[in-house]
């Protein structure tokens, strides 16, 4: 399946020419999973984002899919229950992308919940899984579970448990159901930006957009526009109501949201080479930060603060690092001393669409959804979690069928996301660990390395016998971009190909972690990655300087710079 930059002018075509039933606004992890649950249900659906896909938040998160074993302590028991539900859906429908993953989480002496207490609670956090999807937690006391995690600061260690949640690439996520979504028949569109709905009679029709590659407009018809545009819902509200004045009976009110920030760092392996991941509590304020183990590195993350600056392009500030560095310091032993803000290879920021709560903090506030209808044509979704989506879209996509004519509605199948595997795991082996299955495979009939086979495999599912096509098809394309990293010259060409790529930035951050494994390591080939970028699509040669500056420009704008001491984290 091809989509592409190739593909967008037949795309862009379609949002002119057909009548939609839905119309979505926003391409991150919700609005995707909206347009792909909508499209199998039948319904005829678009997707525009006026960036890339996964932009924002859906490509800035901690890359859990998680209950939230902080939320048990907070009382959200049902957020806890549908979230780990929801985890055990994934490891099954995109086993490719969501693993799972253990954690140790240490209790010190001075610890406000005990081993025991710790226990009990993971105990429920099990039963609320259904004892399913993953292994049980282990209560552990210090010496064994300084034997399981090494890295563990023993100091003031009284034990602790080692439980299991799952981790995944939360931008490959969404780009596989963006892919679903263009399988099913949706028109799918990056890089174009809603601007104003369309009226006749008293309810919206449609809505103007513009093509932001070349300024023109488009007038889009749908039957139902779906906001899922995450940190911007204000904003699309605000807009509506312009056009749309509150009535009541029209509308149900949507709280404001509370915007927070959350920041992740990323360092050497070599300096926090971790076995497992490990669920720190910072002794600065008490707040939960994970370190998580890559394979060519570690993260340490997150933050969790009132964000009041612009929402398009966040950024890691020194404060921000510093807290994390030391979190882990107080926390780990680092190979070589304490870690340093100058270990920090790279780093994200992004803004969680908090729904609003009277007097909580935005550690504190809840991470439930909220859907609010408009009878003249809109369904806004905010708040939730990345772990949540499919049901998140699920329930969206159900609003906007009540306001859909009755024939339409009717016509819609059930949904089908809770049973059908996302693109990469629809043709995957049937036995127990397919992913081992498929590297063998690789390295049979293609001759791969163990650490090439197995990228392959975890990173494409059932799509890496294309990908290593591609990587065979170019004169260079199985040579690396990076000799200490597995990424592949044609594998890029083909992300270009059939994940709309656009840019070096969607390219290096998004479509893959080259930007987040090698931070400023990664201009040395920016050169030659543009050079490649315009063959692939087809553009001038004399493009490739502004791919290669536009790239540069990023690396420069997400360096940790030294501020003040006094910046908030």
């Amino acid at each position: 399946m091809a989509f592409s930059v190739h593909q967008r002018p037949a795309i862009l075509d379609r949002l002119g020419r057909e009548h939609f039933d839905i119309l979505v606004i926003g391409g991150g992890i919700t609005g995707a999973g909206i347009a792909r649950d909508a499209a199998l249900r039948g319904l005829k659906t678009a997707l525009v984002e006026r960036g890339d896909f996964a932009v924002g938040t859906s490509s800035r998160s901690t890359k859990l899919i998680h209950g939230g074993l902080r939320y048990l302590e907070m009382g959200d028991v049902g957020l806890v229950f549908e979230a780990v539900r929801e985890r055990q859906r994934l490891l099954l429908l995109a086993p490719h992308l969501v693993r799972p993953q253990s954690f140790v989480l240490p209790v010190l002496e001075h610890s406000k919940h005990g081993v025991f207490a710790l226990d009990v609670g993971l105990t429920l956090y099990d039963m609320l899984a259904s004892f399913s999807g993953v292994m049980r937690h282990r209560a552990l006391r210090k010496k064994p579970l300084l034997r399981m995690e090494p890295l563990l600061n023993g100091k003031g260690l009284s034990g602790g448990a080692r439980y299991f949640d799952a981790t995944t690439d939360d931008a490959r996520l969404v780009m596989a159901n963006v892919r679903g979504a263009v399988i099913a028949g949706a028109a799918m569109a990056s890089r174009v930006d809603w601007l104003v709905p369309l009226v006749e009679a008293g309810q919206c029709v449609g809505a103007t957009v513009r093509d932001l590659c070349s300024g023109n407009e488009i007038r889009v018809a749908a039957k139902v526009v779906v906001s899922a545009v995450g940190p911007w819902t204000d904003g699309v509200a605000a807009v509506w109501n312009r056009v749309f004045p509150i009535q009541a009976g029209n509308a149900e009110p949507l709280p404001p949201l509370t915007p927070s920030k959350g920041v992740h760092v990323v360092v050497p392996r070599s300096r926090l080479p971790l076995t497992h991941a490990v669920t720190m509590t910072s002794d600065l304020d008490g707040r939960v930060v994970f370190a998580l183990p890559w394979p060519y590195a570690t993260v340490i993350g997150t933050t969790d603060t009132v964000y009041t600056g612009p929402l398009a392009e966040p950024v890691c500030t020194y404060a921000d690092a510093a807290y994390l560095v030391q979190t882990a310091n107080s926390c780990l032993r680092p190979v070589g001393g304490d870690l340093q803000v100058d270990d920090v290879i790279s780093s994200w920021a992004g803004i969680r669409p908090l729904v609003a709560q009277q007097g909580a903090s935005s550690y504190k506030t809840s991470r439930e959804h909220v859907i609010s209808t408009d009878s003249r044509g809109l369904v806004t979704i905010a708040g939730g979690k990345l772990t949540t989506f499919r049901v998140m879209a699920q329930q969206t996509v159900d609003a906007a069928l009540k306001l859909l004519p009755e024939a339409t509605a009717a016509a819609a199948k059930p949904c089908e996301t809770a049973e059908l595997p996302l693109p990469g795991a629809d043709r995957m082996p049937s036995q127990t660990r397919p992913l081992d299955v498929i590297a063998a495979t690789l390295m049979a009939t293609h001759g791969l390395d163990a650490e090439s086979a197995r990228h392959f495999a975890d990173r494409y599912g059932s799509d890496c016998e294309s990908v290593v096509a591609a990587c065979g098809a170019e004169p260079d394309g199985m040579d690396r971009v990076l000799a200490d990293l597995p990424f592949r010259w044609g594998e890029l060409g083909w992300l270009v190909r059939e994940e709309m790529a656009l840019n070096l930035i969607d390219l290096c951050v998004r479509r893959t972690p080259l930007y987040y494994l090698t931070g400023d390591r990664l201009l040395a080939v920016a050169a030659d990655l543009a050079r490649a970028m315009v063959r692939w699509c087809g553009r001038s040669p004399q493009d490739a300087r502004h791919l290669q500056d536009e790239l540069v420009a990023y690396v420069v704008a997400h360096r940790v710079q030294p501020q003040a001491a006094t910046d908030a984290v």
